[in-house]
């Protein structure tokens, strides 16, 4: 994968990527051998209904665990995904952990995230489709693939600029929320996408406690 340690240029905290010449083989190699395609899925039903204020507070404490110790911006998109088997962002065992199943692919209704919920913060609401558009022209694979088509030699200062650039326009999204019988826990999956090699994510359970919600466990994260 062309992005190894996942949320560095937006997170200071973490260690900045250096792209030695190793790792642009590897994403070179990556890049010949994985097929491009992307399956059709139907957008999902924009739900006409706010956010409860439980679900407020479980998206406002996944976004403070993933920003920790940060101060740099995140670009969230403004509606969320459906849960749903198919995709690749959630991790079945976290479903299991709160005895309930996850929806199957006819759950696909997702609600839109209101600027309330990010007021006093450095994350930015921004429309999915049209900063996907962004990210695929700041792709970083873009850089790699015109070495490998075209035969132009890439410096490791190159892809390092590449991939700051990527992940300033990449894109977090957030999961619907699955709670448990008692509403005492719940399940959310994230992304942060910032090309087709580039980005990382999470399924994280959270347990309410108090008025507040924390995040308690993790299930599996990926890395590309």
């Amino acid at each position: 994968s062309i992005v190894s340690d996942a949320q560095n240029a937006s997170f200071p905290k973490r260690r900045e990527p250096k792209m030695s010449r190793f790792l642009v083989a590897v994403a070179v190699m990556a890049l010949s051998m994985s097929s491009v395609t992307q399956e059709g899925t139907p957008k999902p039903t924009v739900s006409s209904d706010s956010l409860t204020p439980d679900q407020v507070a479980v998206y406002r404490a996944v976004l403070r665990d993933y920003t920790k110790g940060s101060d740099g911006a995140l670009n969230l998109a403004n509606r969320t995904e459906p849960v749903d088997e198919s995709r690749p962002m959630f991790d079945e065992a976290c479903f299991k952990e709160i005895e309930v199943g996850m929806p199957k692919p006819l759950a696909t209704v997702s609600h839109t995230i209101e600027a309330s919920l990010v007021v006093n913060t450095r994350i930015v609401l921004i429309d999915p489709d049209r900063q996907q558009k962004l990210i695929d022209k700041n792709d970083p694979q873009n850089l790699i693939k015109k070495a490998v088509d075209e035969h132009e030699k890439v410096t490791d200062e190159q892809v390092d600029q590449s991939v700051k650039h990527a992940f300033e326009v990449g894109m977090f999204t957030l999961s619907e929320i699955v709670f448990d019988k008692q509403h005492r826990r719940a399940v959310v999956a994230y992304s942060f996408v910032c090309g087709m090699l580039c980005g990382n994510g999470n399924t994280l359970i959270l347990t309410k406690s108090g008025r507040d919600w924390k995040v308690t466990k993790r299930c599996g994260g990926w890395v590309s």
